[in-house]
């Protein structure tokens, strides 16, 4: 009797199992995939359709798919959110959409496609006007999305520029007798170097083995890739901006520039903080009402939701727009070492 009593107990109990992991697969699949793509008013009537939109950009311009964004919103930019979002905003035509962008760059391809992605909006929708704007940083993949804007805005402080390309960085060990590994940094001694070894097909194809200095013709292959698409950079900023190619590629070159300087080169409309564009957006459309909204997707961003959770139990003043704002003011750091 016990025996079968046994059998049952567990039965019932792997039964439960099983049914505790679906439901958890089903939460967890539902919480990553839901969008709530909720605009909140931040000022004026909610009444008005003279609507002005704000999105917020902060972080590295990374492809990736939009579930994966909503968990790392403050530190990742996808253009395949950043689409959704504006397909969203098609069903309430706003007079004004601004980005407000908070980034470092990213990868030459999702800079690109989120380029293109803005383009695609202004092109299909006429009456709405794009304004890109920064508080911090506008670098390099950061600022070649801006270009697609009808106009670009920074404040005082913020920092605007980096128009070039940057190849991958790598290192090779010339002679190796000492090798640091590990976290406790332990060491790797030989007499005559270390020797690796590894099975490849295709001239070139370990080109970043850390073991070889890479040949004359390969480095010329990678800066070669690395002008082609720099040449497209400066093309696009110099079609965008009205700027000559010359003056772009021997005055600014690479460099950063703040917000004045960037001004006076014609990088930047104007120094401006976010409030001042906004009233100058009502005022250059004569709006005698407006709404401003804001996308809000905190709902269902998990680690916004787990860290908000932890700072409110701190401190109920702080929320989580300070870890985008510090996330923001950090990437300055790592502007040089991004692939745009």
């Amino acid at each position: 009797m016990s025996i079968f009593f046994n059998v049952f107990i567990k039965s019932i109990a792997f039964f439960l199992s099983i049914i505790t992991i679906i439901i958890i697969i089903s939460l967890s699949v539902s919480l990553f995939s839901e969008r709530n793509n909720d605009f909140i008013t931040l000022d004026g009537e909610d009444s008005s359709s003279n609507i002005i939109a704000i999105i917020e950009l902060n972080g590295l311009i990374i492809e990736t798919s939009s579930e994966l964004s909503n968990l790392t919103t403050p530190f990742i930019i996808s253009p395949q959110s950043t689409k959704e979002n504006l397909e969203e905003l098609k069903k309430i035509s706003p007079k004004g959409i601004i980005f407000s962008i908070n980034s470092p760059g990213g990868t030459v391809s999702a800079s690109k496609k989120l380029y293109d992605i803005i383009k695609g909006y202004k092109k299909n929708n006429k009456n709405t006007k794009i304004f890109i704007h920064t508080d911090e940083l506008l670098a390099s993949g950061g600022y070649w999305v801006a270009t697609a804007a009808d106009g670009i805005y920074a404040s005082y402080g913020s920092i605007t520029g980096s128009i070039g390309v940057k190849g991958p960085d790598w290192f090779y060990y010339d002679k190796p007798k000492t090798l640091s590994t590990g976290i406790f940094g332990n060491k790797i001694e030989t007499e005559n170097g270390i020797k690796v070894f590894s099975n490849t097909a295709g001239e070139s194809k370990d080109i970043f083995n850390p073991f070889r200095k890479p040949t004359n013709n390969e480095l010329e292959h990678l800066q070669k890739m690395v002008n082609e698409i720099y040449d497209d950079f400066i093309r696009i900023v110099s079609k965008e901006r009205k700027i000559e190619t010359k003056t772009l590629e021997e005055d600014i070159g690479a460099l950063i520039f703040t917000s004045e300087q960037a001004s006076a080169l014609n990088l930047i409309d104007d120094e401006l903080n976010l409030e001042e564009l906004i009233n100058k957006i009502i005022k250059d459309n004569n709006l005698n009402d407006y709404r401003v909204i804001k996308l809000s997707n905190t709902k269902n961003s998990l680690v916004r939701q787990i860290l908000s959770s932890h700072l409110n139990k701190k401190n109920n003043n702080m929320n989580f727009e300070c870890l985008s704002l510090r996330s923001s003011m950090t990437a300055i750091l790592n502007f040089e070492s991004t692939g745009c």
